[in-house]
């Protein structure tokens, strides 16, 4: 059984090909009317009929060509119009499965590696041979491991529910400085490889109405994710926080791989994940970015990034009120 109906290549040699048949079946079509007309005008004067007749009917018969014609490239562009919609459809199609398939992997493995982890832990735990006190090290490990696959199914039950707008904010006054600060404590206890270096540029109080869960995971994502691309041996990140009239900006800036300009348009959508899909090792859902971007339009605000292309890093600016109704708003 074939998994695959059509591949966008194939989808576009398709449209290709339709686009040069429709176009020669109407260049056929137009020559042919036309013959037709000199065709008519030669039997009027072949029967003898009077030139003012002869010219009267090549008017008329050149106006239902140029009608027909006329209808004829509606029709057209209305069919390559089809085609092409039909096309852009099989393409995105296309690119939403193949996101699909490498989230599912992404996911096996997301998962795969804490249950490993904590499957050797419990046999540790298990056995004689390890000491008490060696024992007590590893239930600390067991807990990190639990948060992260309960943090996973999270991700993905949110973005279920962002996607069917039944998630729900739970708004309060909150300072945005102060959730910056927690943000930055949940990075520290991140594993990492190599040093992170902090800039975080502290303004006054920042006072807005959110819901603090729910920001603080997107600005966590955030971190993550400039954590996660990075190939540097210091991880170098630069936090400012400006407040203007009744916005404030929150721009957060690394030193990473940095993103093509494609890349920085397709970020945020649903399992998305930058680079080489197939020869990434680096850990991740594709779901982050994805929730930041649904969460923070949740509050009525704005989120983007910019890079001045690969290996150049990237900046993250969030946009929020900072006045806001105190109801609970819906997502989507």
């Amino acid at each position: 059984m074939m998994k695959r109906i059509l591949t966008p290549r194939a989808a576009l040699v398709l449209f290709i090909v339709l686009a040069v048949v429709i176009l020669a079946q109407a260049v056929w079509w137009i020559v042919f009317m036309a013959q037709m007309v000199d065709e008519k005008v030669e039997i009027a004067v072949e029967l003898g009929a009077a030139p003012d007749y002869v010219e009267q009917l090549h008017d008329q018969e050149v106006g239902r060509q140029i009608m027909l014609g006329m209808e004829g490239i509606f029709f057209l562009v209305l069919i390559l119009l089809g085609a092409w919609l039909i096309y852009r459809a099989l393409v995105k199609a296309e690119e939403l499965k193949f996101h699909q398939q490498n989230f599912l992997m992404a996911v096996t493995h997301e998962l795969k590696t804490p249950l490993a982890s904590m499957k050797i832990y419990l046999d540790s735990m298990k056995s004689d041979k390890i000491a008490a006190a060696r024992k007590v090290e590893i239930v600390p490990r067991m807990e990190d491991d639990v948060l992260r696959l309960e943090k996973l199914v999270e991700n993905i039950l949110d973005a279920g529910r962002f996607e069917r707008s039944g998630y729900q904010l739970s708004r309060q006054k909150l300072d945005l400085c102060t959730l910056v600060d927690k943000a930055l404590d949940d990075l520290a206890r991140l594993p990492s490889k190599v040093p992170v270096e902090v800039e975080w540029s502290e303004t006054e109080p920042t006072e807005i109405n959110g819901d603090p869960v729910a920001l603080r995971r997107a600005i966590n994502a955030i971190l993550e994710n400039s954590l996660r691309y990075n190939e540097q041996d210091l991880v170098r990140l630069c936090i400012i926080l400006n407040v203007e009239r009744n916005r404030c900006r929150l721009n957060i800036s690394d030193n990473g791989i940095g993103l093509s300009k494609k890349e920085s348009c397709q970020v945020f959508n649903r399992f998305y994940r930058a680079g080489q899909e197939l020869s990434r090792s680096r850990p991740g859902s594709g779901l982050g970015l994805f929730l930041a971007r649904e969460i923070i339009r949740a509050h009525d605000g704005d989120i983007n990034v910019k890079s001045d292309g690969p290996g150049q890093g990237s900046t993250f600016t969030i946009i929020l009120k900072t006045e806001l109704n105190n109801e609970a708003n819906p997502a989507g």
